[in-house]
């Protein structure tokens, strides 16, 4: 379970300048990998025209998504530097949870009222929360119409895996909660970003943004503490 905040999200200021922590960067690296092993075979197939051939055929989309998805998580990250820069945040980006493969969390937010895990989706259009259903009534997450509730059991798993960091060093009493992230999202005026009883915001990174700079408890030495923790923890992922 999602652990709930006292009252709701947090503070936020200094985003992280290593360069080894840009978000996007392992999408962008994945994106390179595949499109770079796509015109090999072509070259082994076609010879020196391979190439050519590649690009007159154009790029798949399981490919392209991933250039997709680092653009938005850059974006997301620049919205949230630059609307976050005067507060007491933390954020770090593009980091890797150990034992599950190449699963990443785009962004991690540490401030004042403990910590938000961002999750960054590169989707245009509409995005839209709704409840279906008369007797087994359920939470659903549509975009452009279409059933992406995945994205919010995805998440949960992500926060609950940085809860568990915390909970191995004795900060149990620190907030986790989530935000799904759409950065070129269509967002209508009266858009609900409530989801999972509110634990989890579904918004762009300026709405989040708001949300996440909010007073807390936590002064500016702990921010910072729980900040290397995490990234002695959660390494980057590319």
């Amino acid at each position: 379970m999602i652990r709930r905040a006292k009252s709701y999200v947090q503070s936020m200021s200094r985003t992280d300048s290593n360069p080894e922590n840009a978000a996007g960067a392992s999408a962008q690296r994945e994106y390179e990998r595949r499109r770079d092993a796509r015109h090999q075979r072509a070259r082994t197939r076609y010879g020196p025209l391979g190439s050519v051939v590649a690009a007159l055929a154009g790029e798949p989309q399981h490919v392209h998504a991933w250039q997709q998805g680092a653009e938005g998580e850059a974006a997301t990250a620049r919205a949230l530097n630059t609307r976050l820069r005067h507060s007491d945040v933390i954020v770090i980006h593009d980091r890797r949870i150990p034992g599950r493969g190449r699963a990443n969390i785009d962004h991690i937010a540490i401030g004042p009222r403990g910590i938000t895990v961002i999750d960054t989706k590169s989707s245009r259009g509409q995005v839209q929360l709704s409840t279906v259903g008369i007797i087994n009534r359920r939470e659903q997450l549509l975009i452009n119409g279409r059933d992406r509730t995945s994205q919010l059991d995805s998440l949960e798993r992500q926060v609950e895996r940085v809860a568990a960091v915390l909970d191995r060093h004795s900060h149990e009493d620190v907030s986790v909660l989530g935000a799904l992230c759409f950065p070129f999202m269509r967002r209508s005026f009266l858009h609900y970003s409530r989801a999972r009883e509110g634990l989890i915001t579904v918004d762009d990174p300026a709405h989040i943004a708001k949300l996440v700079a909010r007073p807390g408890e936590l002064n500016a030495q702990q921010i910072g503490d729980l900040a290397q923790l995490l990234e002695r923890a959660l390494p980057p992922a590319h």
